[in-house]
């Protein structure tokens, strides 16, 4: 029986809280310890760890997607319903946002919340650059989540690990570059919240976080089942 639309949308929402709320949450911590730059290992396997988890907890539920850039992906290959596709991305997003309050409230008056993590171009990185590394950041998650979630042979149980770590690889290689969001919901959040609490935000950047991921995610799609043979869509994302 499917599963009825509104708990899919409460476990998208409730995955990517957990997602952005450890992700974002430990660049605060870290930038607040280090009284520096966040630690690139510790906040990827932070962000990593934090997307296995709510992948094994609400994946069966929603599908796991998490990510705007997971959703557009399936629903180009029609591995994902069009119609439902506006309200996954708003409880996508609604879950970046809350994510990224709770970090505010934890962290006020508590010390730096480093920028909140937020996703911005790092000095020397030109627009062009920033899309490239996002489309390619993008293009890896996309590809594990074919190869361990969609493909009927994926091997069972390492779906969320896989996924996570795969997260992690890229923020690793090109965090330094643009923050490797590769999510909008994550760079959304943090933008939201800072806009509204009187911090900078690099608007002139969104651009490099709304279209890079949608291109690296399509172009995996694509890529993934022409390579592999991948045959007839199914309507959703395998269940964990």
């Amino acid at each position: 029986m499917e599963t009825p639309l509104t708990r899919r949308l409460l476990a998208e929402l409730a995955g990517t809280t957990i997602l952005c709320l450890f992700g974002i949450g430990a660049a605060a911590a870290v930038a607040r310890v280090e009284a520096g730059g966040p630690g690139l290992l510790v906040v990827a396997l932070a962000h990593g760890l934090a997307l296995a988890v709510a992948i094994y907890a609400f994946g069966s539920v929603s599908g796991g997607h998490f990510n705007p850039t997971v959703t557009i992906a399936l629903a180009a290959r029609a591995r994902f319903p069009w119609r439902e596709v506006p309200a996954y991305l708003i409880a996508q997003l609604l879950g970046g946002t809350l994510g990224a309050t709770v970090v505010h409230l934890a962290y006020t008056g508590s010390g730096t919340t480093g920028g909140l993590g937020a996703t911005t171009l790092a000095e020397g990185v030109n627009v062009g650059q920033g899309l490239l590394a996002e489309a390619f950041g993008a293009f890896l998650l996309v590809t594990a989540v074919y190869a361990l979630a969609v493909t009927p042979s994926a091997p069972k149980g390492v779906v969320g690990f896989g996924i996570g770590l795969a997260l992690a690889v890229q923020i690793m290689a090109i965090g330094p570059l643009t923050g490797a969001s590769v999510n909008f919901a994550r760079t959304i959040g943090p933008d939201l919240v800072l806009a509204f609490t009187g911090g900078e935000v690099a608007w002139s950047h969104l651009v490099v976080y709304l279209v890079g991921p949608i291109v690296g995610g399509l172009a995996a799609a694509l890529l993934y089942e022409v390579v592999s043979g991948l045959k007839a869509a199914r309507p959703t994302v395998e269940r964990v």
